[in-house]
């Protein structure tokens, strides 16, 4: 059973295929690449012709039909329907996060997953980072907080493109991939409701930069037990402070243009303080560093403690093949996928009311 290597379907050839997923399914020998997907059959055909894959579609579920797939993952823009696909077919899978755009439709797929027995889990790849789980070792040490700080303003995303080379072929109708973001984005409105429907683009930055914060606090700490107070902090911005059972943690997401890495979780204990600090996901062997201040007799203590220089993403491979393999607990589970959703939606509707603001009415000559 050891020795069985695990064909994997890649469905969505875009940018976190080529850098990250793509390049680790050809390096570990658990893997091979066995088929590719995508909507571009210029990009579909040029990236299976540099990794020499022949098995090549235009639709998900020709390649779900592929007798030779044990596995996919999915690093399309809409999740949620292929994940269901994914599961009927018998496929163990991982998921790009979020798990769908709304806890609506992720529900029934923790449900049916659940059901499979089947291997299946979200992409939060910072779970393996190995400079989160010392910070975790780290934060546990410390007991109960006294408060959390989490904090995610990212940095410029126009930078990591000189470091690799990507296939972008625009043979994609404007029009068809303008209809799926509109279709989502109706979704979206009807989860949050008419009178928080407003903050549709907003509730999507939490669903894709903010989705990993979400994601890494519950690592650390779990649910919390309520949204205290959330506000719109600018176009780009917001901030939530949540409650752990008495414990205050102030959550603010954003977008900045730095020209670093601006994303860490601070907690501050009785005696001890810890900060997670992460690297841009899109760097390779750069794990987090972890932060911790201390008291050393009647003195304080500053220590830096860096990650092993490993890629969150690889580890997050090798974990997949040893819950197929060896039958390892999944640590990243579709039901972490929904209570994350599940939050997302309670720190939006926390908000003040706003509504879709009404298409203005043609005028007439």
């Amino acid at each position: 059973m050891q020795d069985r290597v695990i064909g994997v379907g890649v469905i969505g050839c875009g940018e976190i295929a080529q850098l990250m997923h793509l390049p680790y399914l050809q390096e570990l020998p658990a893997f091979r690449i066995a088929a590719l997907c995508d909507i571009s059959p210029g990009t579909v055909d040029k990236i299976g012709e540099h990794y020499s894959v022949a098995a090549r579609y235009s639709d998900h579920r020709a390649l779900l039909a592929d007798p030779n797939i044990d596995a996919v993952v999915i690093c399309t823009y809409d999740h949620g329907g292929m994940v269901a696909d994914a599961i009927r077919a018998g496929k163990h899978l991982i998921v790009e996060k979020p798990l769908a755009f709304t806890p609506q439709e992720a529900r029934p797929l923790v449900e049916q997953a659940e059901r499979s027995g089947l291997v299946a889990l979200v992409g939060y790849m910072k779970f393996y980072d190995p400079g989160y789980e010392i910070g975790l070792e780290r934060i546990a040490a410390i007991g109960r907080p006294k408060s959390i700080h989490v904090h995610d303003f990212a940095g410029r995303f126009d930078r990591y493109g000189k470091l690799y080379t990507q296939t972008r072929i625009a043979d994609v109708s404007a029009d068809l991939l303008a209809a799926g973001r509109n279709a989502v984005a109706k979704r979206i409105e009807a989860a949050l409701g008419p009178d928080h429907a407003g903050y549709r683009d907003l509730y999507h930055l939490l669903l894709s930069l903010g989705s990993h914060d979400l994601a890494v606090m519950r690592g650390a700490f779990g649910a919390p037990s309520g949204v205290v107070h959330a506000r719109q902090t600018g176009p780009n911005q917001l901030l939530a402070v949540l409650d752990y059972d008495g414990v205050p943690c102030l959550l603010d997401v954003a977008l900045a243009q730095y020209e670093w890495w601006d994303e860490w979780i601070h907690v501050h204990g009785e005696r001890e303080e810890v900060r997670i600090d992460f690297q841009n996901p899109y760097f390779r062997n750069a794990s987090a560093i972890v932060r911790v201040r201390e008291a050393i007799g009647e003195t304080a203590s500053e220590r830096v403690i860096p990650g092993i220089p490993d890629t969150a993403f690889r580890r997050e491979w090798q974990h997949f093949a040893d819950c197929i393999l060896a039958g390892a607990k999944p640590r990243t589970p579709l039901s972490g996928g929904l209570a994350d959703l599940d939050l997302a939606v309670q720190i939006i509707q926390a908000m003040p009311p706003k509504k879709v603001l009404a298409a203005a009415a043609p005028t007439t000559a």
